[in-house]
């Protein structure tokens, strides 16, 4: 199986560009990166982990936290991409780069949150994430924006969530 059609990763997709739950897309792929690359935070899936919860912020108006959240995305992705990672094959990579660049120009000019999709190129790939995102609640839920504090985490009231390990 290619890592990109793996059931993790086109979850990951189907939450980042169905309805951009990004809460569940660092979820998904955080468990996905445990399974191949525990602790290597240089890996590509980090990158990806990191888009996701900079959205998040930025979606909740935390500018500090999107600022540097997309900015080691970014940095995390174009290091992968220069390394020829297979986690880029069906994804156009020049444009989430571009897309990461201006989501911090904006974040870093306090201007409001623009979701983007990330852009897939292999139609295999594309037609497993359409499917995945069939029945996602709406991205305008109410719920998709303060999921953290609907879920039990580290430090909140709930009580952490057994097996994760969410520092990044």
């Amino acid at each position: 199986m290619h890592a990109l059609h793996h059931p993790l990763f086109i979850k990951f997709m189907a939450y980042f560009n169905g309805n951009q739950d990004y809460f569940e897309c660092h979820e998904v792929l955080e468990d996905y990166w445990n399974e191949v690359a525990p602790r290597d935070k240089s890996h590509p899936l980090v990158g990806y982990i990191l888009a996701a919860v900079g959205l998040y912020h930025w979606r909740r108006g935390n500018f500090a936290g999107a600022g540097k959240s997309v900015g080691k995305a970014r940095r995390n992705l174009a290091g992968a991409l220069a390394g020829n990672s297979p986690f880029f094959d069906g994804i156009d990579a020049d444009r989430l780069l571009r897309s990461l660049d201006e989501a911090a120009c904006r974040i870093e000019a306090g201007r409001s949150f623009v979701p983007f999709e990330i852009a897939v190129t292999d139609p295999l790939l594309e037609k497993s994430v359409k499917l995945a995102a069939r029945g996602l609640e709406g991205k305008d839920s109410p719920s998709l924006i303060h999921k953290h504090m609907l879920r039990g985490r580290p430090g909140m009231s709930a009580g952490p969530k057994k097996g994760r390990d969410s520092r990044h």
